[in-house]
């Protein structure tokens, strides 16, 4: 799992990426490096076998057979580095003189140069099995003179260069790739510190920084930006719930006043009509002291302090006593109410919290599902997450107001006439399932809406 993150990390795959054009340039400085050293290493070859020629030339001109004889036992001793091999014979190229018994059987390429291979042709008994090169020229008098030289060690020494170079290939390669890994280990490692950081702030704990202490270069850089812009979003949220916490609070008070006023009212008035139009305002006080308290309860929620509330909740038991008193609603309009709930254990969470949840999506399954309509709550388990969902057959969410609903007071169209209410029901159900790290789907039910809640399993099932 580590190994896996850290191959598909973009600094692994920037590095691999720097590492192969890296590996790319020093195959070309190397294959240049190996060009000009085998081009050398030739060059000297050719070099000698002409300067051999000329010399052994020069000999048979001046001394015949004697001189050649001389020049070979000087020029071709075991004690020489380098050995040549001589041939002088006359215009058939039979023997006059030198080491090789007779003419080399190769064909000529160009400038009387010769390759050929051959063994057992010295006069001297010498065993010889390589490729050799060599040179001729036809002397004024007829005679043909060649010098031949093996270049074993030539292939040699180009074959050690090219094997050095190859290594030193492999060397980048490898030494590239381990120092990408580990650079891009630790720089996961930073990064992660970094995530789980932000996940705590994501939750609603704003006081979370960036360790700074462990970071340097770059990243001391962006942690203390990010840390900054963190104190000014923690500023600005403070404020902004402060003032929505504070109307909340202080426009609650008059209304429950005046809520208790209308009360009073109605039952002390007398005539019927009087008495229908205070019971329609301590509706509308109702229906707004319902909105307050659902604001501060999505302010309270979202601002993670509910945490501290965390225990073991037994899923199965919290979703049957929400069915259990929603059913009888949804008997009352004729709906076929089914449920489906599988043993998947405990969970750790806020149960008041998780009963308003699921209390909410089931009332509001159950109010925009006509009668004789269809209601479903299943509980399940997949791997490693709990599964709550809640399905119907009523008139749905269009697919592009989807992501609307969670915002707050958002209401679709063709239920603002229909269904009274205030918007902030699933923009509540939204914050408990962020606060259990949990994450929310809204599906088409075909008809009707179907909606998911996934939970990371916290305990294992007993």
């Amino acid at each position: 799992m580590i190994l896996s993150k850290i191959f598909t990390s973009f600094t692994f795959r920037f590095l691999v990426s720097y590492v192969a054009w890296l590996s790319l340039a020093v195959f070309m400085v190397l294959a240049l490096i190996y060009a000009f050293i085998a081009y050398d290493f030739f060059a000297e070859v050719h070099h000698s076998v002409t300067e051999e020629l000329g010399s052994l030339s020069e000999a048979y001109q001046e001394g015949g057979e004697s001189a050649v004889a001389d020049f070979v036992k000087v020029h071709s001793g075991p004690d020489r580095l380098i050995r040549f091999f001589y041939f002088v014979g006359d215009e058939h190229l039979n023997k006059i003189a030198g080491n090789l018994e007779e003419w080399p059987d190769s064909e000529e390429y160009r400038d009387g140069w010769l390759g050929f291979n051959f063994e057992s042709m010295l006069d001297d008994a010498d065993s010889v099995g390589t490729e050799f090169i060599a040179r001729s020229k036809q002397l004024p008098g007829g005679e043909h003179v060649l010098v031949a030289r093996h270049y074993a060690d030539v292939l040699n020494s180009t074959k050690l260069v090219a094997g050095a170079l190859t290594r030193s290939m492999v060397a980048t390669i490898l030494l590239g790739t381990i120092g990408g890994t580990i650079v891009a280990a630790l720089s996961l490692q930073r990064i992660d510190r970094i995530n789980i950081t932000l996940r705590r702030i994501m939750t609603g704990d704003l006081t979370e920084r960036i360790d700074i202490h462990s970071s340097t270069g770059d990243f001391l850089r962006l942690s203390e930006n990010v840390n900054q812009m963190l104190d000014r979003i923690e500023a600005l949220m403070t404020g902004v719930r402060q003032v929505s916490d504070n109307i909340a609070h202080d426009l609650r008070t008059p209304l429950t006043r005046l809520r208790n006023k209308l009360s009073n009212l109605h039952e002390n008035c007398a005539d019927p009509n009087n008495r229908d139009e205070v019971e329609a305002l301590i509706e509308e006080a109702d229906g707004l002291l319902g909105t307050f308290s659902a604001l501060l309860r999505i302010a309270q929620v979202e601002s993670g302090n509910r945490r501290s509330g965390f225990a073991s909740v037994d899923l199965c038991t919290l979703v049957s006593d929400v069915i259990e008193l929603y059913e009888p609603l949804s008997a009352e309009k004729n709906q076929i109410f089914h449920t489906g709930l599988a043993k998947v254990g405990s969970f750790h969470g806020d149960r008041n919290l998780l009963f308003q949840a699921v209390a909410n999506l089931v009332d509001n399954a159950i109010k925009y599902t006509p009668e004789g309509g269809k209601v479903q709550v299943n509980l399940a388990v997949e791997k490693n997450v709990l599964r709550i969902e809640v399905a119907d057959s009523g008139i749905g969410i269009p697919e592009e107001d989807r992501e609307k609903v969670f915002q707050r007071f958002f209401r679709v169209e063709h239920s603002r006439s229909r269904h009274p209410g205030n918007g902030l029901g699933l923009s509540l159900v939204q914050a408990v399932v962020k606060l259990h790290d949990g994450y929310i789907d809204l599906k088409d039910n075909k008809p009707g809406l179907r909606i998911v809640l996934r939970f990371p399993r916290t305990e294992v099932l007993s």
